[in-house]
């Protein structure tokens, strides 16, 4: 039931007046005229036409009051959101091995000019894995064909996943034919040569020789030589191998496969094929796996935790030396193979080819293994891939980069730059502290040997430092390398001193060189300004002010707030008004007003950081992201390459884009965020927020309760919890899968519980029973699907019971549950002779014992299961 909707605005103006009129012998009994005319009547006319008024703002709930009612529980409108995908790069010519560098923020668009962009740079490489194999104790399975037929999984570890259980990676990359190198028709096998040599094992002099320099012995050995470098490549046909030596020095020697190819006019064509990554580069591989279960992962509203992985996995690679070394793994979203997501690895050099047995294939292999079991879900994977990368849609106009300045005048910047600042234009800013500075220098000594003098200049540096005065660095020049993919910075005259994060880079598009100067100040309070580009999304934008420091002139920055109610006069404040592109100033006493410069200069706001987004438009159907809007780098040629060279193509939809909240879904939001349970309390609110653990596929819940006894000593509340499997045999959650939702339940119970997550203990089932069989029925048909419907559908953990919603934690198994349950579930049983139950296997909580009816009785913290039955006729 809800509150009832009160009304204020209960009387009209003549009721009003009326009511005063009565009044007016209690309080004025020598007033007797009450016509119209009457001056006392006329006020109270008047009076009465302001309550009115008043009653009837006061009787409506408008959509600043509804705002200001949904702050206060902590709803805010949401900002515009933007869809996510992946994309693949791909080259157009197959035979292509210069990598490409394809840097953050590259902008890809649909045929409906959807803008897209990169989150992270890309090195796009040849797509050069030729072998996945599963390795378990029931033997190695190539799984290639599995990856390449859509619609097809495999178990990357086997069905049990046990520990040293392997996947193998194998790949390997064309490089030229041997019989072509040297070649005076040709030079193209000689210059992919001189490329694999450079690019991927990092011997760069090869790339500045001439193909003279390049020739075959008397021994028929390919020699590059360049003054006193020499590198040698050695054909074994035996071992189908090339070995590569630098300056004769074994030590270093490096294997390259041999592939012999018969053509039609029976000669042989000797193919040379070499590790596939560039030695020290990030390489990503994304790995799809199966999602499609009834149980999905745990969501808790928009939380995001950190989730500990329920196994340990260890990367390796072939190397050199014929031993498996360890691989450099910077960042893993798979969480080992539990989710899917990108794993990016540093390419190692020392990479060597072998074959894993029965195949016979020689291959450069990455393996990883299970080092510690756990997995309640054995991984399964859809597919993996190369050159894949997560895009999100959206379009920047303007954005900046800051890092620290070393007091050099060349300075490379610390970070990969990205599209926008390679392709856009690029100021400097460096960081003042004009105040500071001036209450040093320009002051006496008495007040320096004031301690309140000492508390002012640190309360000003604190102020400088959070909010920052940056000035536009006039004398200095910019190198944009695209090959590399970086920026340096040179000063041509004064050098910036040295500091932390005081230098900035605004790079922006050439369309948005005027658009980015919003106006000037005129000194009145509630300013506001139109934006050029809306829809913008919030949290990319950030504006700078000009003002007059002394003599100069400095970019101070300005904090994007909600609203002004708690700015003071001092804080330089603006609000956003996203959906119609406007901000809006403080009036002086909430929140400061921008400075009036004595020129009256008409730029004095400046956005430093925009983006726009087109919303729900973003949720692209998949293949339809597959054009690159502007030329991306190489390392090989000088400049940018047109996309010609590149194909992208997204493998799934884009989901995630929606437009700006309205009020209304808002008000919708608030609701369910209010029926949601944020403090564990009774046993029910536990297992609901136990079922609820974000990233996890938890099928079911219990909470043991302390008993009355219990209470007086501690409060413990025991949570058992139970992962969803598919295995006959259940699986045990791991302690990292314990560990997830004891972090999960910790904060939101009572202050003066204790806690513990623990696993169900299990007791195996078995009947034995006796049917007759209704005739016109096949006996041993009607005896599997009585086997089966008691393993799957009534004595199971999770769809078991009479209900199908599992087993009851701690229920008796009778004998008259399952004659009913044989009757019920398979057709064909005219009747059940006989019945005997047993116990199998049991854990030592459970707890499990045979009563003189036959039935089995487990403890309350106990679940049963079923692997096979005797079922005769």
């Amino acid at each position: 039931m809800t509150l009832p909707f009160p009304r204020l605005d209960d009387k009209s103006f003549a009721q009003l007046m009326e009511d005063a009129r009565k009044l007016i012998p209690r309080y004025a009994p020598d007033w007797t005229d009450y016509n119209t005319h009457d001056p006392g009547i006329t006020f109270i006319e008047l009076f009465a036409w302001l309550t009115e008024l008043q009653r009837y703002y006061l009787d409506q709930v408008r959509d600043e009051n509804c705002l200001k009612f949904l702050k206060l529980i902590d709803i805010r409108l949401k900002d515009i959101t933007s869809a996510t995908t992946a994309v693949k790069f791909s080259f157009v010519d197959q035979q292509e091995i210069a990598p490409i560098w394809v840097p953050q923020g590259t902008k890809l668009t649909t045929k409906e000019q959807v803008i897209f962009e990169t989150d992270t740079p890309l090195l796009v490489v040849s797509d050069s894995l030729k072998k996945v194999i599963s390795s378990s104790k029931l033997g190695r399975k190539d799984n290639l064909k599995a990856i390449e037929q859509q619609g097809l999984s495999f178990f990357a570890f086997g069905e049990n996943a046990e520990a040293g259980s392997c996947l193998y990676l194998g790949f390997k990359l064309y490089i030229f034919d041997w019989d072509k190198v040297p070649d005076s028709e040709s030079e193209t096998d000689s210059e992919r040569l001189k490329q694999f040599l450079d690019l991927y094992l990092g011997f760069s002099w090869v790339k500045n020789i001439n193909n003279e320099a390049i020739y075959k012995n008397d021994d028929g050995n390919i020699i590059i030589t360049d003054c006193d470098k020499q590198l040698t490549l050695e054909l074994d046909e035996v071992s189908n191998l090339v070995k590569l030596t630098f300056n004769q020095d074994i030590t270093d020697e490096i294997s390259l496969i041999v592939v012999k190819v018969v053509k039609k006019d029976n000669s042989t064509r000797i193919c040379i094929y070499g590790q596939p990554f560039p030695v020290n580069k990030s390489i990503p591989l994304t790995f799809n796996l199966f999602e499609e279960y009834p149980i999905k992962r745990g969501k808790y509203g928009e939380e995001t935790v950190k989730i500990i992985p329920s196994a340990n996995l260890t990367w390796e690679y072939y190397g050199g030396d014929r031993y498996w070394k360890s691989l450099h793994v910077k960042h893993d979203e798979t969480l080992n193979l539990s989710q899917s997501g990108q794993l990016w690895f540093t390419a190692p050099m020392d990479m060597h080819v072998r074959n894993i047995l029965p195949f016979q294939e020689q291959l450069f292999w990455l393996r990883v293994t299970v080092q510690k079991a756990g997995y309640e879900l054995p991984p399964k994977i859809n597919s993996i891939l190369l050159n894949t990368i997560t895009v999100t849609q959206k379009h920047s106009i303007s954005e900046f980069k800051t890092y620290s300045s070393h007091h050099q005048r060349t300075q490379a910047f610390p970070f990969p730059a990205s599209y926008l600042a390679l392709i856009g234009d690029s100021i400097i800013q460096v960081k003042q502290f004009p105040l500071t500075l001036s209450l040093l220098f320009f002051n006496s000594r008495l007040e320096l040997l004031n301690p309140i003098f000492w508390l002012t200049v640190v309360l000003c540096h604190n102020f400088e430092v959070q909010y920052g005065y940056w000035k536009d660095w006039q004398n200095y020049r910019l190198q944009k390398n695209q090959e590399q993919g970086t920026i340096t910075v040179t000063f041509r005259g004064k050098i910036p001193k040295k500091g932390t994060n005081n230098i900035r880079v605004v790079s922006y598009l050439d369309e948005f060189e005027k658009k980015r100067f919003l106006g000037g100040s005129n000194g009145l309070p509630g300013q506001s300004f139109s934006l050029k580009q809306f829809v913008v999304v919030s949290e990319s934008f950030k504006i700078q002010v000009k003002e007059q420091i002394q003599k100069d002139y400095l970019w101070r920055d300005w904090i994007r707030v909600d609203d002004f109610d708690a700015s003071k006069a001092e804080d330089p404040h603006y609000v956003l008004d996203a959906e119609n592109g406007e901000i809006y100033f403080g009036d002086g006493i909430n929140g400061d007003i921008p400075q009036v410069l004595d020129f009256q200069d008409k730029q004095s706001i400046c956005v430093i950081s925009c983006q726009t987004s087109s919303g729900e438009k973003g949720n692209v159907e998949a293949k339809t992201i597959n054009k690159i809007l502007k030329p991306v780098s190489t390392f090989v040629n000088t400049g940018f390459i047109y996309p010609t060279q590149l194909t992208v193509e997204n493998q799934g939809v884009g989901s995630g884009g929606a437009p700006l909240e309205t009020l209304e879904k808002a008000k919708l939001r608030a609701r369910k965020d209010l029926k949601q349970i944020h403090r564990a309390v009774t046993s029910e609110d536990y297992e609901l927020l136990a079922l609820s653990t974000p990233g996890l596929r938890v099928a079911r819940a219990k909470v043991i309760a302390p008993t009355a006894t219990e209470a007086k000593t501690k409060t413990l509340v025991k949570v058992i919890v139970v992962p969803y499997s598919e295995t006959l045999i259940p699986a045990s959650p791991s302690s990292g899968f314990l560990q997830n939702v004891r972090q999960h339940l910790e904060p939101r119970r009572l202050i003066t519980t204790k806690l513990e997550v623990i696993p169900s203990s299990y007791v195996e089932v078995k009947v034995k029973a006796l049917l007759q069989i209704r005739s016109g029925f096949d006996p041993d048909q009607v005896c599997k699907q009585v086997n089966k419907s008691l393993i799957e559908r009534f004595l199971h953990p999770l769809n078991g019971g009479s209900e199908g919603k599992g087993w009851q934690f701690g229920r008796t198994v009778y004998k008259s549950e399952v004659y009913k349950a044989i009757e019920d579930f398979t057709e064909g049983v005219d009747c059940v002779e006989s019945l005997v139950l047993s116990i199998q296997n049991a854990d030592k909580d459970a707890e499990a014992y045979l009563d003189q009816y036959g039935n089995i009785h487990i403890s309350k913290n106990s679940l049963i299961y079923s692997t096979k039955h005797k079922i005769v006729y």
